[in-house]
């Protein structure tokens, strides 16, 4: 055992210590004690080695602790001696002369790559992104989070879900082509016509679909055939008419089919002519490319061998040269289209109305504010076939004229000219843009559940629409295009196409990507406040609402 004369000792210590650590150090010593004295003699060891540890360690604390306090004394008996300086100021050092140990910690702002393909004023995409700071452009498809280019050729929609964590969005929808293809549009706007009880010619122009793939293409083809010889001004006896389907066949090489069509609707008045015209269009083409004017069943005939077996882009004629695109067109698809032989004229030239329309990632369904008017650069006649400057408005042709922008800059025109042109015929805006609207929305709601029919994540697009009118001030949806032009080609496109885009951005690229904008527009167009966005929302396409 311990003696008693270190007890107090012990005690004297154990108020010192940690009373844990100090029982601790015992039981683990002396539980180990036996009968055998050697064993008790070294638990005493180790108690008496441990004691006098902490007793030295205790002095040195003692001491340390009258230091400080005899410290201050030893300052105010030497302050009478010591002159006291003033503190000098603090000079702050300059930026580069902080080291780099030294650098206060920054948060970056998140940083997005976008991806742009060629083509269509593609360098316009650039400048509006080059508005949203947190944005760059890349050169590779890994893990960019926008890309933008003409046709959806590559991309990656089976990554497109809810299960990869990666935001991206892409500027076409997977199954766009269920509009933006002139068949297509043709079948569905037909079927979603006949839901609703209306007739499909009073949106769309006569149309008849001949297609080489269909097993029916027997059944189109004399469908067409029996309704172009009802309407024709030189009509010919059911034996001719016969004998030239089987003529016809026979050069097309058409096997037969057992189904028949029969398209029953009066013609109207506007369609007819003295030349009886018709447009033979490939479905899966815009810009006016491959579209030819034919007034007889000889031209259509040799259209369809050409456009079957491929040939070289129809070339555009001025009287000073030949312009060819240098593209094999190979089409086994078409649609045959009656050419409206009465349009509503501007100093005698045919025009159309260009429109834009913007589908986001919701399926919500937008109308930009303004659109234009493209203008032929040639007087309208119906005795011509051949010369496309006379029939066919696109800017794509129309540029090779030599009167091209003679009569307005880039043959176009704006909204508010237009209602001035007709301001004593009819109120443009408040009837014509207001029925554009709600052809593009009915339009869109026939395909609202397909084009995104796998439910893909973050798609949007901006189409669009070509609308036309008769002399009677009918309007019809002529086509819809999935890579409409944004060549700024005027003045005028060169206002509205980048606001048109921007806005569009807002409501899409901004909103799944959380950036914040300034409020004022870059982009200003007259007549608007750069603060608005001046894409008005029609609808859904998934429930067909209709937003007032």
């Amino acid at each position: 055992m311990i003696e008693v004369s270190r007890s107090k000792q012990i005690d004297k210590v154990k108020l010192s210590l940690d009373s844990d650590k100090f029982n601790y150090f015992l039981a683990q010593s002396l539980n180990k004690v036996t009968s055998h004295r050697s064993l008790q003699q070294l638990a005493k060891t180790l108690a008496d080695h441990f004691i006098q540890n902490q007793i030295e360690i205790r002095n040195k604390s003692n001491q340390q602790r009258q230091r400080q306090n005899a410290l201050p004394q030893i300052v105010r008996r030497s302050q009478q001696s010591i002159k006291v300086l003033p503190k000098p100021p603090r000079i702050e050092p300059r930026q580069s002369q902080i080291p780099l140990n030294k650098v206060p910690f920054t948060i970056l702002e998140p940083q997005y790559s976008y991806l742009l393909g060629g083509g269509n004023n593609h360098e316009l995409i650039k400048r509006i992104m080059d508005t949203r700071r947190e944005w760059h452009q890349c050169k590779s498809t890994t893990r960019v989070h926008f890309r933008w280019q003409q046709s959806n050729i590559g991309y990656k929609y089976y990554k497109m879900n809810a299960y990869n964590p990666h935001r991206s969005l892409v500027n076409h929808f997977e199954f766009h082509q269920e509009i933006s293809n002139k068949k297509n549009l043709l079948l569905n706007m037909t079927a979603f016509c006949e839901s609703i009880h209306r007739n499909v010619f009073d949106i769309l122009p006569l149309t008849f679909v001949i297609d080489f793939n269909d097993s029916q293409i027997e059944s189109q083809l004399v469908a067409f055939l029996n309704y172009y010889n009802q309407y024709s001004p030189n009509p010919v006896s059911q034996e001719e008419l016969l004998l030239k389907k089987q003529e016809i066949k026979k050069k097309l090489r058409i096997p037969p089919s057992k189904d028949r069509k029969f398209i029953d609707y009066q013609m109207k008045d506007t369609f007819l002519g003295d030349d009886y015209l018709w447009l033979l269009k490939p479905t899966g083409l815009n810009r006016g490319r491959g579209i030819n004017v034919f007034n007889n069943l000889d031209q259509l005939t040799d259209l369809l061998i050409e456009y079957t077996s491929g040939v070289s882009e129809k070339h555009i004629e001025t009287p000073n040269e030949k312009i060819y695109q240098g593209i094999i067109i190979k089409s086994p698809s078409f649609v045959v289209q009656k050419y409206i032989e009465k349009p509503l004229l501007i100093n005698n030239r045919k025009f159309d109305i260009r429109v834009w329309v913007l589908v986001d990632q919701e399926l919500n369904c937008y109308f930009f504010k303004e659109g234009y008017i493209r203008t032929a650069s040639e007087d309208f006649v119906t005795n011509d076939v051949n010369n496309l400057f006379i029939h066919l408005t696109n800017n794509a042709i129309q540029k090779y004229s030599q009167k091209y922008g003679d009569q307005e800059a880039g043959n176009q025109l704006s909204f508010d000219q237009i209602q001035k042109i007709f301001k004593n015929k009819i109120d443009f805006r408040q009837t014509v843009v207001k029925k554009m609207k709600e052809i593009a929305f009915l339009a869109m709601s026939s395909v609202g559940t397909k084009i995104n029919r796998n439910n893909r994540r973050n798609c949007m697009e901006i189409f669009g629409f070509d609308y036309f009118l008769d002399e009677k001030f009918n309007l019809y949806l002529i086509e819809v295009n999935t890579n409409p032009c944004i060549e700024e080609s005027s003045p005028l496109l060169a206002q509205l196409i980048p606001r048109m885009l921007d806005d569009a951005y807002i409501l899409t690229l901004d909103l799944i990507f959380n950036i914040s904008r300034e409020k004022v527009s870059p982009f200003p167009v007259k007549g608007y406040q750069n603060n608005e966005n001046m894409w008005q929302l029609l609808g859904s396409l998934k429930d067909q609402a209709i937003y007032q």
